[in-house]
């Protein structure tokens, strides 16, 4: 699985979509989720949405049917869903959202549909269907047709690109501590920057891009499925969205696994905080598997050491890559976009081991890398407006120094850095749909998924969320990767086995690494 660096951010433009046209008319689908809801409350969201049936047609010729990774081929169909631009505001007009759908050789033409959310706001959209059911497992594929939905402002639906160039790379490029008077300089023009950009590009409707009017989508495409209830599979922020979802639409889920959520409850404070001590213990578990790789560490005998050497000697002002400038912060966000992917580690001690050479475009390539190099700006974007859009809390000035000093002592290398991605949005206006504790009464049983050493989902934040969610079940991975499923054989066959057969683990339940 892709892990994208947290809270990476944004160009502003909302354009065109090239998908086929709208579905007004058409059968219903006949697929059938696995749980039963007659007797289960619908929740705040309401009765569910409705929607006219979604028509399926062929797909543009850049949405591909094969999976570049294992060579496996789909049978890939492309259709759009029209849904309401504000779910408050009768008269805001519509959206479309983009639904692909992929069937393997051995998936029946009736089978219910598994609605993966993959990764953050457009990272593993539309155009990667082939990619996101090519990892899942044959026996899930022999059950389930794969549904992916580009969110609201990402991908091909209506995209929002609020972030110039500029931008752009002054996000990949923040300080490494936000208090320093350089990069709070920076980061106070660079929050501005974006609030004007974003804000004059969209206008008034920019607080319609967030998670809680996407959760409403993903109901609205239920309905255009035909379907009663949905199965759910989402990771990281999927997973968080697919827990946004179930609380408002409890009775909609058939099935849910949530791989890797955060909480939305807690303060960004102590959010930021969980995740730079989970970095900051990750960066000493690569330090240690450096000296195990082929033909040994290219750190040298102190890799930390060296890592932190490196983040101070480039600083807050850095020095020039062939794609732009790389400070501190820079080498901060490309750790924490590979810490949760273990396999990565030596390419990652490669770059780095050359940025101490003075080769800084190795690393700068492995941030683009990060964001899809295909369109990096727009992939800044919709991380940018659905963070700052998803909290009512805003840090700067005195606050943010404050929240610096608390966290310093116990990570202090990540802990200054992650703040200062939050106080990207601190010039941003108030959203109307803020994020908050979830409890999806009624839901079914949910299945949620926490590696215990994730330096990208915290696990205390898993067990957190886990804990306020009525019918969760924990089910623990002794593992510092992000991303259980399918990646751990003891996971995934719980997964399957919840999926397939409605059983849900033990609670408590630990697998090994």
């Amino acid at each position: 699985m892709i892990v994208a660096p947290a809270a990476v951010l944004i160009a502003c433009t909302v354009g065109p979509s090239n998908r086929p046209p709208l579905a007004t008319s058409g059968a219903p689908g006949t697929g059938v989720a696995t749980t039963s809801t007659s007797a289960m409350p619908i929740g705040p969201g309401g009765p569910g949405r409705t929607s006219d049936p979604i028509s399926w047609s062929e797909c543009p010729a850049q949405i591909k049917n094969i999976d570049p990774a294992t060579g496996d081929r789909f049978a890939v169909q492309c259709g759009q869903v029209v849904v309401p631009k504000s779910y408050t505001n009768n008269g805001s007009g519509v959206l479309s959202i983009s639904v692909t759908r992929a069937r393997a050789a051995t998936t029946p033409a009736n089978a219910p549909p598994l609605l993966v959310l993959s990764g953050a706001p457009g990272e593993n959209g539309t155009q990667h269907v082939a990619s996101v059911a090519g990892v899942l497992p044959a026996e899930v594929l022999a059950r389930f047709s794969v549904i992916v939905m580009d969110l609201r402002g990402t991908g091909d639906s209506v995209p929002i690109d609020c972030v110039s160039g500029k931008s752009s790379s002054a996000l990949l490029s923040l300080g490494a501590d936000p208090t320093t008077t350089t990069a709070a300089a920076l980061l106070a023009g660079l929050s501005r920057t974006l609030t004007f950009d974003c804000g004059d590009m969209v206008g008034p409707d920019l607080s319609d891009y967030s998670t809680v009017p996407a959760a409403d989508d993903i109901d609205t495409v239920r309905a255009a499925l035909g379907v009663r209830t949905i199965n759910v599979v989402g990771q990281g922020f999927g997973a968080t969205l697919g827990a946004v979802y179930a609380d408002r639409y409890p009775g909609r889920i058939g099935a849910a696994v949530l791989d890797g959520p955060s909480d939305p409850s807690l303060p960004v404070e102590r959010q930021a905080a969980l995740t730079a001590a989970a970095q900051q213990k990750a960066l000493l578990s690569f330090a240690a598997a450096c000296q195990t790789f082929a033909g040994g560490c290219p750190l040298g005998g102190d890799p930390a050491g060296a890592v932190k050497s490196l983040i101070s000697r480039l600083g807050d002002r850095g020095a020039a890559s062939t794609d732009g400038y790389i400070t501190g912060g820079s080498i901060l966000l490309a750790l924490a976009g590979e810490l949760g992917s273990p396999a990565g580690w030596p390419g990652l001690a490669a770059a780095l081991a050359a940025a101490n050479r003075g080769d800084l475009d190795p690393v700068a390539a492995a941030l683009q890398a990060s964001l899809g190099a295909d369109n990096v700006e727009q992939q800044q974007a919709g991380r940018l407006v659905y963070q700052c859009n998803d909290s009512t809390q805003r840090l700067s000035g005195s606050r943010l120094n404050a929240a610096v000093a608390a966290v310093r002592p116990a990570a202090p290398l990540f802990g200054p850095f992650l703040l200062g991605l939050v106080g990207v949005c601190s010039s941003w206006p108030a959203p109307e749909s803020a994020l908050g504790p979830l409890t999806a009464t009624g839901a079914p049983p949910i299945l949620v998924v926490g590696a215990v050493d994730d330096p990208t989902s915290p696990y205390a934040g898993v067990r957190s969320l886990t804990a306020q969610l009525d019918s969760a079940t924990l089910l623990s991975w002794q593992s510092g990767t992000h991303g259980g499923y399918p990646t751990s054989r003891c996971v995934t066959t719980a997964v399957n086995s919840y999926l397939l057969n409605g059983t849900v683990p033990a609670n408590g339940t630990l697998c090994p690494p």
